[in-house]
């Protein structure tokens, strides 16, 4: 082989050796780059709103006080106790159940109760004693029961007046007619030092039925202005007078106020006309009068003497055989 075949020869090895080494090198830097790939991938970076239930109770209280609608409002509180209940201490379970038939109003059906008893349960599954307080099974019979709360032991006891305190972080469950002091873990530091009294829905005491009486003699009359003359019957009282209200709010918005009123950003729907009624005449012959919806009538009418109408803003009982106005509520309740 002449000295020019053999230069090429040497030439074209080296060529391929060349690209063997580069090729090699090559796999190599990608077989890394897939091994680090493959190990970045089994870090998976937690979600960013992992947290994002909580248990707040301003939040609660906002959602049913702006809540006007009340299905709407039940729905609403329904969820929200579903998605942040399990976030809840014992303790603030039971700061929204014993206030929730102030803020949810007529949205707190027995469906709401019966969820707020399901919560309940399930935070004191580990303390029976305090699901016998819960419904009422210590303590709970009338008149002689006084031997029953002594033998009921610690778990469960009495609190008569001028008694022993109990201890800090200890809430008050209803039971029946002796309340049962029920230790449910540390209280926030801001209410360690205090004891809070709570209603558990169906075991709380039965109070007076008071929806188809008169008011007690013993409740304050109203007062209302001089031009009005004197009140000839205390019919409505303050219970009916709550209803009344509530009724009003839940059921008036911008747009959406009863006929013959309009809605102001201060006063909400009001009457831009005063009509001169007084107790104990008939109402004037220029009066325009309004019916009350059935839902509140069916509260307000036990009595078959009178009727019931809106004139502008006010609600009043008219005498049925003489027409006089013999009751008012003032301002759809919200004053007078």
């Amino acid at each position: 082989m002449n000295p020019s075949s053999l230069h090429t020869l040497s030439n074209l090895v080296a060529r391929r050796f060349t690209r063997l080494v580069v090729g090699g090198l090559l796999a190599g830097v990608g077989l890394v780059a897939v091994a680090q790939t493959t190990k970045k991938s089994d870090f998976v970076a937690p979600p960013a709103n992992a947290n994002i239930n909580s248990c707040s109770i301003s939040e609660f209280r906002t959602l049913a006080l702006t809540t006007h609608d009340a299905q709407e409002r039940s729905e609403i509180l329904t969820q929200w106790l579903k998605t942040n209940s399990a976030s809840c201490s014992t303790y603030q379970i039971l700061l929204l159940s014993s206030n929730r038939s102030q803020w949810m109003g007529t949205a707190d059906t027995a469906k709401v109760a019966g969820l707020f008893d399901q919560i309940i349960e399930r935070k004191l599954k580990q303390d029976p004693q305090a699901l016998k307080a819960m419904y009422g099974s210590e303590g709970a019979a009338a008149g002689g029961s006084k031997k029953k709360s002594e033998s009921a032991g610690a778990s469960t006891s009495s609190i008569e007046p001028g008694g022993a305190a109990p201890p800090p972080g200890t809430v008050m469950l209803a039971a029946g007619a002796a309340p049962a002091a029920v230790a449910v873990g540390a209280a926030p530091a801001a209410t360690a030092a205090q004891s809070i009294n709570i209603s558990l829905g169906a075991s709380a005491p039965q109070a007076e039925d008071l929806t188809r009486k008169l008011p007690l003699d013993s409740e304050p009359k109203p007062v209302f202005p001089p031009e009005r003359g004197r009140q000839l019957k205390n019919y409505f009282g303050k219970l009916r007078t709550e209803m009344i209200r509530n009724y009003f709010m839940e059921n008036s918005s911008p747009g959406n106020c009863p006929e013959g009123l309009t809605f102001s950003k201060t006063a909400g729907c009001e009457s831009r006309v005063a009509v001169p009624w007084k107790f104990g005449e008939p109402l004037p012959p220029s009066a325009k009068s309004f019916p009350i919806p059935e839902p509140l009538l069916s509260k307000l009418s036990f009595y078959p003497g009178y009727q019931f109408v809106r004139v502008g803003t006010d609600i009043l009982a008219l005498e049925k055989d003489s027409g006089k106005v013999a009751d008012a509520v003032l301002n759809m309740g919200k004053s007078g």
